[in-house]
């Protein structure tokens, strides 16, 4: 007997939060596996884990899902408890408080890295107080803020049937998958509801900016180069992935050949196109020694500016295609690569047609394209820079490079709001 994937995607991802409850999406989703109107949170664990299945929900940027693995001979028993997650989430309060105490603990420790506290700089220079600009885990004070209202309210307006695709992949026919959606899902009704406020469209900041956060007790300077980029239903997507795999994928991507490997002023430096549905949040990114964060900024903007002036070789051209088809290839062998390519196709709002299209795309892509791409979309010119890290070991070098270098002491960075700097 094989494995089966099954997964309830709905329209309730990250964008949908409230500047001011950043988090509400991915809490609400993690809560669902936590308890229903008729199982406790253990007795779920208990029950997937003895039909030797596992069962998760989480919240992306997009959408939210409920994902459950089971092999097929146990399907029909699992299928039960999957629905009753997606449909019927109790939202106990010892559950909320249970959460609310690890995230406020995860967010302690993640807050005092430098990489983590970059990316979140990034998105608010980037996005500002729109959609895409907030920190879709939430902050410390959003987090202790959320209340069980605000949950329930998020719940009951996003978690309809008619926001809500059902998705099978692995060892099932379509019959039986069509058989069990009317059996769990058909007498689902929509709730006549005070619909929430629309989000606020990810509105794309002026952008050139340096911001530096000077945190004295950082043993390596996060070094982040971000702008916005393109939507996911962009029809230069698979152009913009070549140009990223150049650019920033894998071990021989230029940006770790010069920064790793030519100079080692990291154990690796990358790059992201970070599409999305209503727009795009690209980061080129390394770690590295507080005294090189100037050079790392200049570097990363210099490899931009690079992929925008000169045409990619066949001979670096031919490597990156090969390696982004292979990976796309692997992940849909299994069913739950299948099922989760799928939910982002439909988070997307995308064509499934769009899953086969990709890869001759790919093939297609030619150096021109990638230029041309790059000169559009990705300018280094109107790129930032978000660097974290001991200001005292860098800051006189980086103000020689960029003038215009904007300093927050980490003591009052702000990250609930685009101005970043608390009162």
């Amino acid at each position: 007997t094989g494995l089966v994937s099954v997964a309830g995607g709905v329209k309730a991802g990250s964008v949908l939060d409230p500047n001011a409850a950043a988090g509400l999406a991915d809490f609400t989703a993690s809560l669902l596996t936590r308890g229903t109107k008729s199982h406790t949170a253990p007795q779920i664990a208990e029950t997937v884990e003895a039909l030797g299945g596992s069962l998760s929900s989480a919240a992306g940027w997009d959408g939210a899902n409920v994902s459950l693995s089971s092999l097929s001979s146990h399907l029909g028993d699992a299928l039960p408890i999957f629905a009753e997650v997606l449909r019927s989430p109790a939202f106990a309060p010892e559950e909320i408080e249970r959460l609310r105490s690890e995230k406020l603990d995860g967010l302690a420790v993640s807050l005092r890295s430098p990489g983590t506290l970059a990316r979140l700089t990034a998105a608010r220079v980037v996005f500002g107080d729109s959609g895409y600009g907030h920190s879709p885990d939430g902050t410390p004070e959003t987090t202790k803020a959320l209340d069980a209202g605000q949950i329930n309210l998020f719940y009951q307006s996003r978690y309809q049937p008619q926001n809500t695709v059902l998705v099978f992949g692995g060892d099932i026919t379509p019959d039986a998958a069509f058989a069990y959606g009317a059996k769990y899902f058909s007498d689902w009704r929509a709730l006549r509801i005070t619909s929430l406020p629309a989000p606020t469209p990810a509105v794309p900041q002026k952008g050139g900016r340096v911001v530096v956060v000077d945190k004295p007790d950082a043993g390596q300077a996060a070094v982040c180069v971000a702008r916005p980029s393109i939507r996911r239903a962009d029809k230069a997507y698979a152009v913009g992935r070549v140009a990223n795999g150049v650019l920033g994928e894998g071990y021989s991507s230029r940006l770790n050949q010069e920064v790793r490997i030519k100079r080692g002023l990291s154990y690796g430096a990358s790059s992201g196109l970070g599409a999305r549905k209503d727009s795009g949040l690209f980061s080129a990114s390394a770690q590295t020694r507080n005294d090189a964060a100037p050079e790392v900024a200049t570097l990363l903007k210099a490899e931009l500016a690079r992929l925008a002036a000169e045409a990619v070789s066949a001979s670096e051209l031919v490597p990156r295609k090969a390696a982004l088809s292979g990976n796309y290839a692997r992940a849909l062998e299994r069913g739950a690569g299948l099922v989760s390519a799928v939910l982002s196709l439909t988070d997307c709002e995308l064509p499934l047609s769009s899953l086969n299209d990709y890869l001759p795309q790919v093939r297609k892509v030619t150096a021109p394209q990638i230029q041309r791409f790059v000169a559009r979309n990705l300018g280094a010119g109107d790129a930032s820079i978000i660097i974290v890290g001991d200001g005292r070991q860098f800051l006189s070098e980086l103000k020689k490079r960029f003038p215009n270098a904007e300093v927050i002491p980490a003591d009052r960075l702000d990250l609930n709001k685009a101005g970043l700097v608390k009162p």
